[in-house]
């Protein structure tokens, strides 16, 4: 008898216990739910891959080495029950990977200058540009809908400040990997802009993005006028 009454005074003990223990945390979590703040808007991802054009074929780029990719914060202004504006900011990180052998490179001078890769084999060689970056659109969602849910398209602009740049050359010179970095202004334009668009469905879309901009203010060939086509899959709501 002492002993069931032993267990049962213990099932007892422990359901305090169990109660006591979902309480506190219970309402501690409750507690850190309140003081979060509420902020409307997604991070949006842009993953794609990188083009020149109107470079007369005087710098060749191959398509896959130069990728692009795009992190913001957007927010959602509601204008109808199908027009949204979403206004984001962000960093664009762009890599432009040269077919040929020639990138800016550290001379005897200590000079950066556009020459040619002449030793070894080359294995990489690629210019980064980092950019901070506005894109500012429009959404137009053909099922009405006050969450931006469904369907939709959406054109608008994009302004960006480029806030630095580097090179990466590797090659293979007699059985041993090498590795090149050099980092500079490399006479890129300190500024961009250019036009967006988008399709896709909710969380999920397809992009193109077209600079109008030049990417170089001084380019390292004189005939040289190149503006950047980047296109890719965006992946929105984290």
């Amino acid at each position: 008898m002492q002993t069931n009454k032993f267990n049962i005074e213990m099932k007892k003990g422990f359901g305090l216990i169990i109660l006591c223990i979902n309480y506190f945390f219970g309402f501690g979590q409750e507690e850190k739910r309140l003081q979060q703040p509420d902020i409307p808007g997604d991070i949006m991802l842009d993953l794609g891959f990188n083009s020149l054009m109107n470079n007369n074929e005087l710098i060749n780029t191959k398509i896959f080495p130069s990728r692009s990719f795009g992190i913001y914060y957007m927010a959602k202004r509601l204008l109808s029950d199908q027009f949204f504006f979403n206004p984001a900011i962000g960093l664009t990180f762009e890599k432009i990977g040269f077919a040929d052998r020639a990138n800016y490179q550290l001379n005897d001078l200590k000079i950066i200058s556009w020459d040619t890769v002449g030793v070894g084999v080359l294995k990489r060689n690629r210019l980064a540009i980092t950019y901070l970056e506005a894109p500012l659109e429009f959404r137009f969602y053909p099922k009405k809908t006050l969450n931006g849910e469904g369907f939709f398209v959406s054109f608008g602009g994009i302004l960006g400040l480029k806030i630095g740049a580097k090179t990466k050359i590797k090659y293979k010179l007699g059985g041993v990997n090498l590795k090149e970095i050099n980092a500079a202004n490399f006479g890129l334009s300190d500024f961009r802009y250019g036009i967006v668009a988008r399709v896709g469905f909710e969380k999920v879309n397809a992009f193109m993005k077209y600079y109008l901009s030049d990417v170089w203010r001084k380019a390292p060939i004189a005939q040289v006028t190149s503006s950047q086509f980047t296109f890719g899959i965006n992946l929105t709501g984290f």
